[in-house]
């Protein structure tokens, strides 16, 4: 009896715990483009940053979707020469011409869309959250590598 009592005390929080969404987004959000790690390399005065992150919005059917993104963000600096990891970017998008290109593989420009940084109460395409400082630009589905211009890469949508 003493042990279907511990099993019955531990059992209970599991079956009274609500479900938790990973991908809970912020209101009026339509997706979220997260980089977990960058590679950071740095010339003379030029100051970049690459990697590969995941866009991930939900569907018609309410199934989460996610893409993988190439990233490219720079900026022209002092800096000198060395190559590093860092940490990577999230932006939220709030604008549905902005989802569906990165759904689609377009390429985004920052200067070409609004973004604006979290704590700025603006109306704008996306909402940087970290990672990204406001003097740098960036691009969204950025090319990775020469052979890609070839191929014709399009990026696939996986949907769950």
């Amino acid at each position: 009896m003493k042990h279907y009592l511990w099993l019955f005390m531990l059992a209970c929080p599991v079956l009274l715990a609500e479900t938790v969404d990973i991908h809970d987004f912020p209101k009026g959000a339509l997706g979220i483009l997260s980089v977990e790690r960058l590679t950071q390399g740095s010339l003379l005065w030029m100051q970049g940053r690459v990697g590969e992150g995941s866009y991930t919005t939900a569907d018609s059917e309410g199934r989460h979707c996610t893409v993988k993104v190439p990233v490219v963000v720079g900026r022209v600096a002092n800096t000198g020469l060395g190559i590093d990891s860092v940490t990577g970017l999230s932006i939220i998008v709030m604008n549905q011409q902005l989802s569906d290109a990165l759904i689609k593989g377009e390429r985004i420009n920052s200067n070409e869309w609004h973004f604006a940084g979290m704590a700025e109460q603006l109306s704008a395409d996306g909402y940087i959250v970290k990672g990204i400082e406001a003097d740098e630009g960036f691009v969204l589905n950025s090319k990775r590598r020469w052979i890609s211009w070839l191929l014709d890469d399009k990026p696939a949508l996986n949907c769950r």
